[in-house]
C-alpha cells in the first residue's frame, strides 16, 4: 500500500502541474481557468480508487494500521465540514432578511461579504456595508450575483467532497488552492464583461478584501491571501474590457 499511496500523490502532482500549464495559456487566451483545476482534482481522486481493492485485497495484515489511519483522516475531515455547517446554521438563525439597492440578502453581524450554503446558497453582507456608498455596495452585490450565476458555492462544495476521498494527499490540497484562486479570477472576469471598471474593482477589493468569512462551502470576496490578491488586481489589468466575456 506504500507503494500505492505514493504512486496516488505523483499522479496528482502530474495532474497539477499540467493543469498549471493549462491554466497559463487559457489565461493567455483569456478564458475560464477553473475546469483545469477541477479536471485535475477529479481525476487524482478517482483514478487511484480504481486500483484500490487489489491493493486491499493484497496488503499484508501489518499494514493495517494504514487504513485506520485513512479512515480516521477522511473522519475527521467529514467531522470539520459538519462543524462549520453546524456554526453556520446556528448564526444563520441570527441574521436578518434585508434587501440591499433592491437585492435580497441576510446581514450579519461579521460574516461576509459572502455567498454562503451549499444546497440553497445566499448573499451574507455584514451590517457595517449598509454604510458605505452606494457605488460599492453595487459593486459587492455584483461580485456575489456572479458567484450564484456561476454556482460557486457547489463547485466549492464538490470540491471538498474529492478532498475528503484521500486527505492525505498533500497535493490534491494544493489543486483545492488553485481552484479557489481561478474561482476568483474567474469572478473578476465577469464582473469586467459587465461593464465595472476595473480600477474601481481593485480598489473594492483593496478595501474590503481584508474581510474573509473563512466558512467551508461560502464563497468570499478574496482568498486571505495578500500576495493572491495582488495577482489578481495584475491579472486584472491587464484583461481589456471588451474581451473580458471571453474568460466567461
Amino acid at each position: 500500500m506504500p507503494a500505492w499511496l505514493a504512486a496516488s500523490m505523483a499522479l496528482a502532482l502530474l495532474l497539477g502541474g499540467a493543469a498549471w500549464w493549462t491554466e497559463r495559456r487559457l489565461q493567455r487566451r483569456r478564458s475560464s481557468t477553473r475546469w483545469p483545476w477541477l479536471a485535475a482534482l477529479a481525476v487524482s481522486a478517482i483514478v487511484p480508487l480504481a486500483w484500490l481493492p487489489g491493493v486491499l485485497a493484497a496488503m499484508p495484515a501489518e499494514q493495517a494500521q494504514l487504513k485506520l489511519a485513512w479512515l480516521v483522516l477522511s473522519l475527521g475531515m467529514l467531522l470539520m465540514l459538519a462543524l462549520r455547517g453546524a456554526w453556520l446554521l446556528a448564526h444563520q438563525r441570527r441574521w436578518q432578511q434585508s434587501s440591499m439597492l433592491g437585492t435580497p440578502v441576510y446581514l450579519s453581524g461579521g460574516i461576509g461579504p459572502c455567498v454562503a450554503g451549499w444546497l440553497r446558497p445566499r448573499i451574507v453582507m455584514p451590517v457595517w456595508l449598509s454604510s458605505i456608498d452606494a457605488q460599492q455596495q453595487a459593486l459587492l452585490l455584483a461580485h456575489e450575483q456572479c458567484r450564484l450565476a456561476a454556482r460557486d458555492p457547489q463547485l466549492l462544495a464538490l470540491a471538498h467532497a474529492l478532498i475528503v476521498l484521500m486527505p492525505w494527499n498533500l497535493p490534491l490540497w494544493w489543486q483545492l488552492h488553485r481552484l479557489r484562486f481561478a474561482i476568483e479570477v474567474d469572478c473578476d472576469a465577469r464582473m469586467l464583461a459587465q461593464g465595472h471598471a476595473w480600477r474601481d474593482y481593485a480598489a473594492l477589493l483593496r478595501r474590503h478584501g481584508q474581510y474573509y468569512s473563512g466558512l467551508t462551502g461560502a464563497a468570499p470576496i478574496v482568498l486571505k491571501d495578500p500576495r493572491a490578491l495582488r495577482r489578481r488586481r495584475r491579472l486584472l489589468a491587464g484583461i481589456p474590457w471588451d474581451r473580458a466575456a471571453n474568460l466567461l
